[in-house]
């Protein structure tokens, strides 16, 4: 690899072009924040009632932070820093039951300039101190930092506001402002590895990541290893990385003492676990963890099925949380162990190879095209040196793939690594030779830039439009109705179909729900008899229950409850009030 040539790339008076290349890059870069801060609080206005499973999750573990409770808190399956963030601003604004979703995506726009802020630190150290590649005047330059930039921001609005969206209550957009900040670390000390202090904030920075999301804990060790290497001799890297990783340990080492603690063995988190049990091995039903499938082991405290036919789940204790199934899956599959074979493996991999591939041409299309365009266009000479110039950043986004497709994959999962991907890629490219080349490079940026932008764009405007429109939230109208039915805070719910995890209604009132009929046997419940309703509304009632909610169900959305039901939120969900018996 060429040798860093820093007063050649930044300096304007050695390389006069530089300078209105470097005005056009500033120019790029400020309008990119300020479009990408505006997109991001339209569609933050847009979701302030939204809601997801894990959200509830999330809030509930976050409750149980600030009220000291760190024996509910310690979760295997959810991280802390998350759920802590979101509870301590819920303690501290204290907002109303109607408005703290509200809360909780003001909070996320804050986690989204963190994430911006990071990738716009990644991507400046992407673009700075970049070697040479060749002589200038034979056409050897890099593509200009504008170019860069332009492709970037576009990537970044894809993956934030289109993939992870600000509707969505996780962590993964805090995640990605970690991964974004260790990466651009990573580059810095490449150019500069004389510091101690870049790889103490190295590893501080990916301590709080894992603190985010349990799957950095596996990934801070690739950091770790491609700090080593960029650093230079094994005499003066071994030090500086022995630094990172104890800060690492510092940071991390209070959860992960805690979790193992909690389980009886060592853990750094059991999402990973659960994950392959139930969607590798095939437990079912899905999350209620009564059929082992391809797992070894056997479940020491299993979801209890109290009914048949429908099936209905009963999940009171000892768990807590507004759902208890889902606030900790790894209590409730405890016992069960992934069984891993080879075949098996290679089946899981192949088929989320295949989801990679079909990224490539659809959503990734245009990066695609503009990067094998841009890479021919070059010549011959400098086919390695693109691909070599920031490996860094496309190692860590293929192995951030790579780890997901062991399991699971969903895009909001991926999303900072297919970025991390892209700008590792582009930051390298060179200019075509000639002025008819280089004369084509703004047009393939603007036509990629277009394809990027345009499908959140539209959506980000049709967001403004419903902004303004107004929207009404029906899981508050929902807990309003009940509450109003006399079902007060504490109280004990069940429900009659609706999709899994989707009791936000619950979370508003301030309710547990304890038991379910699940999504796809509420047909079960609507088609019996009325003697067999009895007897299952009968066992909602032995559990303390005050109120059966039937919600909404994909599988089954025809039902017509009896006059005893009534009607609440926008109608599509009914509640039968019950006169509760003895609680189990």
């Amino acid at each position: 690899m060429t040798s860093f040539d820093r007063r050649a790339v930044s300096d304007p008076i050695a390389n006069p072009a530089t300078s209105d290349e470097a005005v056009l890059a500033s120019r790029v870069r400020i309008t990119a924040w300020c479009l990408l801060s505006l997109a991001a609080l339209i569609d933050m206005a847009y979701g302030r009632h939204a809601m997801n499973p894990d959200g509830i999750s999330y809030l509930d573990m976050g409750d149980a932070m600030v009220r000291g409770d760190w024996k509910m808190a310690t979760n295997a399956y959810w991280s802390p820093l998350y759920p802590w963030l979101q509870g301590l601003s819920l303690r501290l604004f204290k907002p109303s039951a109607y408005s703290e979703f509200t809360v909780v995506h003001l909070v996320n726009f804050p986690i989204f300039l963190f994430a911006l802020a990071g990738f716009d630190f990644m991507l400046r150290a992407a673009v700075a101190d970049r070697p040479r590649v060749g002589n200038i005047a034979n056409s050897g330059s890099l593509l200009p930092r504008w170019a860069v930039f332009a492709v970037g921001y576009s990537v970044f609005l894809w993956s934030a506001l289109g993939i992870v969206t600000m509707e969505r209550v996780s962590p993964d957009m805090l995640m990605a402002g970690f991964i974004y900040f260790a990466a651009g670390l990573l580059l810095r000390l490449w150019a500069q590895p004389r510091g101690f202090w870049q790889f103490a904030l190295l590893g501080a920075v990916l301590g709080f990541g894992y603190l985010t999301k349990a799957v950095i804990f596996p990934l801070s060790f690739l950091f770790f290893a491609i700090a080593w290497v960029l650093a230079g001799g094994w005499r003066k890297a071994t030090p500086r990385v022995l630094i990172a990783v104890l800060v690492f340990m510092v940071v991390s080492g209070p959860w992960f003492l805690a979790l193992s603690q909690s389980k009886g063995r060592v853990t750094f988190g059991d999402s990973r676990t659960v994950a392959y049990v139930a969607l590798v091995n095939g437990a079912l039903p899905l999350w209620y963890f009564q059929d082992l499938g391809t797992a070894t082991g056997h479940y020491v405290h299993t979801v209890r099925k109290i009914f048949d036919a429908p099936p209905i789940y009963e999940f009171a204790t000892p768990i807590g949380g507004t759902y208890p199934v889902w606030y900790d899956p790894s209590y409730w599959s405890e016992g069960a162990l992934p069984r891993v074979t080879l075949k098996g493996q290679i089946a899981v991999v192949k088929f989320w190879l295949r989801y990679y591939l079909s990224l490539l041409f659809t959503s990734q299309a245009a990066l695609l095209v503009g990067f094998v365009i841009l890479y021919f266009m070059a010549g011959r000479d400098f086919f390695r040196r693109q691909v070599a110039a920031r490996w860094p950043l496309w190692l860590i986004g293929l192995a951030g793939l790579g780890t997901y497709a062991m399991v699971h994959v969903e895009l909001r999962y991926i999303a900072v690594f297919l970025t991390l991907f892209w700008v590792g890629l582009f930051s390298g490219l060179v200019m075509p030779p000639g002025r008819k080349g280089h004369r084509l490079v703004p047009v393939i940026i603007l036509v990629l830039v277009i394809a990027m932008a345009i499908p959140v764009a539209f959506s980000t405007a049709g967001h403004l439009r419903e902004v303004v429109k107004g929207r009404s939230d029906n899981q508050w109208q929902v807990a309003e109705d009940l509450r109003a039915m006399g079902v007060m805070p504490g109280d004990r719910v069940a429900r009659i179909g609706g999709r899994f995890g989707h009791v936000y209604w619950a979370r508003l009132l301030r309710v547990v729900a304890v038991a379910d009929v699940p999504e796809g046997h509420a047909k079960d419940f609507w088609s019996a008899t009325p003697e067999v309703q009895a007897e299952a509304i009968e066992a909602f009632r032995r559990l303390g229950v005050t109120a059966i909610v039937a919600a909404p169900d994909s599988a089954d959305k025809l039902y017509i409850p009896g006059p005893e039901w009534q009607k609440v939120g926008d109608g599509t969900y009914f509640a039968l009030r019950l006169a509760p018996g003895s609680p189990k």
